[in-house]
């Protein structure tokens, strides 16, 4: 298991969550989701989409991201000699896994890292939430600003107006998480350690403007800046 510690730095607004509040006057439509304390809060979820898709991308080209496609073959072939020298029961469902399994070895996808549909116990990358850094001293209400847009509808031929407004979170506020990667398996540390390198600067790929965060595809995508956070240090 590694971990590799992160922070998060909003560069634009930032649309996180999609929280619907209830309708109140002067109220908004959407909200970024909030933690226990009224900041904003990034789920895991959010980050791991979109750091998984920003590796399916790179993934697609031959010569990115090998040291994790090496990882992800050792891995999936390590999971298949050792079903194959046990005694298992071979069921149907049993089958397809491993035809799976076996598919997957003769072309190693990086995305892999965060997990197989179907196959549990594999090893995989998680993403805690995202909180605001503790060296952020402000009231809960200066987090966040209410952005206005217009959006185009169309109702029986007739174009017109549905103002919607966004409560989002503000430009440089900044975040502070943990990528974890778990693996119950005894497989390559070596490996393991070039993958984590390699993923260290995928992860400053956010920080080119190509890639975003966040729910709102209308109003354009969130941009970020992640720095890597070495043992210890916080900022």
């Amino acid at each position: 298991m590694f971990e590799i510690k992160i922070k998060i730095t909003t560069i634009s607004s930032c649309l996180i969550g999609n929280q619907t509040e209830s309708f109140s006057i002067g109220g908004v439509d959407q909200s970024t989701t909030i933690d226990e304390n009224g900041k904003p809060i990034i789920h895991g979820s959010a980050f791991k989409g979109a750091f998984r898709n920003i590796v399916r991308e790179q993934g697609k080209r031959k010569e990115e991201m090998t040291q994790t496609k090496d990882y992800v073959k050792y891995l999936l072939e390590d999971i298949l000699e050792k079903y194959n020298s046990e005694d298992i029961i071979e069921t149907e469902k049993m089958r397809k896994m491993l035809s799976n399994l076996k598919e997957k070895a003769k072309n190693p996808k990086a995305e892999y890292i965060f997990g197989i549909e179907g196959v549990n116990g594999m090893p995989r990358l998680f993403c805690s939430d995202f909180r605001v850094s503790e060296f952020e001293d402000r009231q809960k209400d200066n987090y966040f600003l209410i952005d206005t847009k217009n959006n185009l509808e169309e109702k029986d031929g007739e174009i017109f107006s549905n103002p919607r407004t966004y409560r989002v979170i503000k430009p440089r506020i900044e975040f502070e998480g943990i990528i974890r990667f778990y693996n119950p398996l005894d497989v390559s540390q070596k490996l393991e350690r070039k993958m984590k390198k390699e993923l260290k600067e995928v992860l400053k790929e956010f920080n080119n403007g190509l890639y975003g965060i966040g729910n709102s595809k209308s109003r354009g995508y969130g941009q970020i800046k992640v720095e890597i956070l070495e043992q210890g240090e916080k900022r």
